[in-house]
């Protein structure tokens, strides 16, 4: 196979004129540097192996690495001194894993520690390591790190046993190289996406570029001079996508790729025909059928006028069980002791119902006035945090994550990464479609292309030898 090499690309004194990503996914924010800047992706690493082979099926020159970056870091420097010699990468994009990031600050830590308490610390931070480590070795120009905003606050153990601020640690690594560097909090709605998505980007210049201008002026907002935040609705009446619901033989559009969704369960569609935009089944408070409202008390799983007793659609679950006689909860057969502490005595085995516990934006349909919220993993999963259509019974559509992440475009003129397919290629060749599941997945996990080409885009401005 054929890889990007010095003479594919141009170069700018020592520099050539490409990038290096880390932590890369599934290559959905690549799309929007290297398809969306023209800044060629020559290398690529990601630990798991179906994420790896998507990229190597959409980046047919990027030399790709799947597996442990620690155990790679030879191999990306090796590959990188064979193709591009004493050359140095305009860029390098890093975003280790996100979900050890803790909001426990140093000081609380060093308490701990002071107290011989040393906590345990997620070893998935630690992996900010070898990224930092892949930037020393190759001393781009530019680096980018993109984490969630927690990172601010979260603490590692160094190479040599010392606890730190993240951030504090990629400066300490860093400037000593000469890098101007800058972290900013940064929500992709002020670029444009249509949908929350908040990260604290960190960037890095060895060019001399003051750092109060890193990070591009947002372009939309809720200042005068600025059109507003692209909403949900207007994205989907742009989209114009025939209405499906989460029924059997309803639930997809056989006309439109990707436009299907998860069949939902007869409770689901019970608790969820009632709610209004914004609002969640768990703020059902009419009896559906004497229609005597029960907002005053949102525990309750049934009707209580006599008589009428139904069941009021809000996510609750039944099982048998016994209730306590001291603060009424209602617990399984199997505990003994209730969650305020007393014990099980003579409580009698019962079927009961109770409010679903968990986050009150789960059930929720989101605001066609609003932008959507955050694209997760579990976009698929009414249960989850507001993933509710706003008008149809529902959850978005992978067709519409697909829009909403800024994969595929709602407007006439395409992104001219939209031909990305969702396919793995492996060591033989062979291309395979990956499941709906999954693009939900890397779509979750990713940051929004569109918004990481303004970002780059705005990094070309402030080179003057571009």
């Amino acid at each position: 196979m054929e890889f990007l090499c010095s003479k594919d690309v141009q170069v700018v004194g020592n520099t050539a004129m490409c990038y290096v990503s880390a932590f890369s996914g599934a290559g959905i924010g690549d799309c929007g540097i290297h398809f969306g800047s023209k800044i060629p992706l020559a290398m690529a690493s990601e630990k798991e192996t179906d994420r790896a082979n998507i990229i190597r099926r959409n980046f047919d020159k990027t030399k790709v690495y799947s597996g442990d970056i620690n155990s790679k870091l030879l191999d990306l420097r090796e590959h990188w001194v064979t193709h591009f010699g004493d050359l140095k990468p305009w860029l390098v994009v890093i975003s280790p894993p996100c979900q050890g990031m803790s909001a426990n600050g140093l000081g609380k830590i060093m308490s701990e520690v002071r107290q011989n308490r040393r906590p345990e610390l997620d070893e998935r931070n630690q992996l900010i390591i070898p990224g930092i480590q892949l930037i020393e070795s190759l001393e781009p120009d530019w680096f980018i790190i993109e984490n969630v905003p927690r990172m601010k606050h979260t603490v590692i153990e160094t190479e040599e046993g010392d606890l730190v601020n993240i951030v504090e640690y990629v400066k300490n690594k860093l400037e000593k190289y000469g890098y101007t560097i800058k972290e900013d909090i940064v929500d992709f709605l002020d670029y444009g996406v249509p949908h929350r998505r908040e990260r604290l980007i960190t960037i890095g210049c060895r060019l001399g570029t003051g750092a109060d201008k890193l990070h591009p002026e947002p372009t939309h907002g809720p200042k005068q001079a600025l059109p507003d935040y692209v909403s949900l609705g207007h994205v989907l009446a742009k989209a114009k996508l025939p209405p499906i619901q989460a029924k059997e033989k309803e639930n997809k559009c056989k006309k439109i790729e990707y436009h299907e969704v998860p069949v939902w369960n007869n409770k689901h569609m019970e608790w969820m025909k009632p709610v209004k935009q914004g609002a969640s089944a768990f703020e059902n408070h009419l009896c559906p059928k004497c229609k005597i409202s029960y907002a005053s008390d949102p525990t309750l799983t049934k009707c209580t006028k006599p008589g009428c007793e139904t069941v009021l659609p809000r996510p609750q679950v039944s099982f048998d069980g016994w209730i306590c006689q001291n603060c009424a909860e209602k617990n399984r057969t199997h505990r003994e002791t209730c969650y305020c502490g007393k014990k099980r005595t003579s409580e009698k085995v019962e079927r009961v119902s109770r409010i679903i516990k968990g986050f009150k934006t789960s059930y929720r349909r989101l605001d066609s006035d609003s932008p959507a919220g955050t694209l997760t993993m579990n976009s698929g999963v009414i249960s989850s945090d507001m993933k509710g259509h706003p008008t149809e019974h529902r959850v978005l559509s992978v067709k519409e994550i697909l829009i909403l992440s800024t994969m595929h475009s709602y407007e006439k003129e395409k992104y001219p990464w939209e031909s990305f397919a969702f396919e793995t290629k492996n060591s033989d060749g062979v291309c395979d479609k990956v499941s709906l599941r999954t693009i939900r997945h890397v779509i979750g996990e990713s940051i929004p292309p569109l918004g990481l080409k303004k970002i780059v885009n705005h990094l070309k401005s402030l080179d003057s030898r571009i």
